[in-house]
């Protein structure tokens, strides 16, 4: 739970308090003035605090006039200058109505009633402030239960989300190792061929050297080799820079469309060297967004990449780009063959391609990974769509939030 639904969890929390606290303190204040009231006033013959029973303040009145009781108890046992001082300060603060029928109820008594009454009224005071404050005691211990026990739930998420996050580390490092581990194998092998062998002339076969045919092949085997774990450790440096704490994209102010067809153009001759047709259909206007230029296109050259690793000869790509009032939406789709579902439901996760596919098609499976992160840290998100389309069966959707 992030800040923003933290705040809006106890926003609400609060809320349903306040409602409760009020309603109960309503319920309190019907049942004391319909039923306790009255009661008290018909079997005891105690109606001070009926005076204000006609505007809500019955409640007001009784506690007043316990407290006022209290304070003329005590003076009673005080020194007269001290008792007078304090019986008159609250006379002044219960106010001289309220005080007026009180010493005219208690005016026939004899001190022990007058005493028995004070200390009647005392108790039932303190019974009624304590059933008053019972609605807010009642809320405090719900509320700290509920954000003790979604606190324990976020802690109980956090370890979780660590728990996965280790995994997939674990699960990276391994994958990263196994897709080092190949071409290292190669160029280890192929160097000392060239170490222990002596090189022999071009085209003279026996002997204990090699040609200089076989010489040129096997450092171009090293040299591309190289090149595939330069490539790789390069992809894993990016995304995990991305997943760093702290990174931020540096946006400006940009024609995302301009952006989108250098990289067509960028791509458009390896897309001929395979055979395959690429389909931009872009709008002819310029569409400004804040965007990092160089993520940004990071994105688009991953996808295309993609499309033209991991199809055949012949197949057709489209770049589709849609500008809407609220939203921007770019399709990188294709006629060639459909993801399988086990492998589509996991397609952003890095590593997620089977070996076969790795060490055939030199794909790592952290392209994607890059582009779904870089989208979101735009605002946007992307996806997979996968179906029945008369031109073509599947594409990867971005979709950003206009401004």
């Amino acid at each position: 739970m992030n800040t923003a639904e933290w705040k809006k969890f106890l926003i609400r929390r609060f809320l349903l308090i306040l409602v409760f606290v009020s309603l109960s303190e309503e319920l309190l204040n019907i049942i004391y003035e319909q039923i306790v009231f009255p009661w008290m006033s018909e079997t005891f013959h105690i109606d001070f605090f009926t005076a204000g029973m006609e505007n809500g303040q019955s409640i007001d009145m009784l506690l007043r006039g316990g407290v006022y009781l209290a304070v003329t108890g005590i003076c009673n046992k005080l020194p007269d200058v001290v008792g007078f001082a304090l019986r008159s300060f609250s006379e002044e603060w219960a106010g001289n109505a309220l005080a007026g029928r009180i010493s005219n109820q208690t005016m026939q008594m004899t001190p022990a009633q007058r005493n028995f009454f004070i200390l009647g009224m005392i108790a039932l005071t303190i019974l009624i402030l304590l059933t008053l404050l019972l609605p807010y005691v009642i809320a405090a211990f719900w509320f700290g239960q509920t954000v003790s026990v979604q606190i324990q739930r976020m802690e109980e998420e956090e370890r979780q989300r660590k728990a996965e996050y280790d995994s997939r580390r674990n699960l990276l490092l391994s994958d990263v190792a196994h897709d080092l581990k190949t071409p290292m194998t190669t160029v280890a092998g192929y160097a000392r061929v060239l170490m222990e062998q002596d090189v022999s002339p071009s085209g003279e076969e026996g002997g204990s050297g090699i040609c200089e045919e076989k010489r040129q092949e096997y450092l171009e085997t090293i040299y591309n080799k190289s090149m595939q774990m330069s490539g790789l450790l390069n992809l894993l440096f990016e995304y995990v820079k991305l997943e760093s704490e702290g990174f931020e994209l540096n946006k400006t102010e940009s024609d995302v469309l301009e952006l989108i067809r250098e990289c067509v153009a960028g791509l458009y001759m390896d897309f001929e060297e395979k055979e395959m047709e690429i389909i931009p259909l872009i709008p002819e206007e310029s569409y400004f967004m804040e965007v990092d230029r160089v993520q940004f296109q990071r994105v688009i050259n991953n996808l295309l990449n993609n499309a033209l690793k991991h199809n055949l000869p012949g197949t057709r790509v489209w770049i589709k780009v849609q500008v809407d009032d609220d939203e921007l939406v770019i399709r990188i789709c294709d006629n060639g063959a459909v993801i399988p579902q086990e492998t589509a439901a996991y397609i952003f996760e890095p590593f997620v391609l089977g070996d076969e596919s790795r060490n055939s098609k030199g794909g790592s499976g952290l392209g994607l990974s890059i582009a779904r992160k870089v989208v979101m840290m735009h605002g946007g998100v992307l996806t997979l769509e996968q179906g029945e389309w008369e031109e073509y069966t599947k594409a990867f959707v971005i979709r950003l939030a206009a401004e």
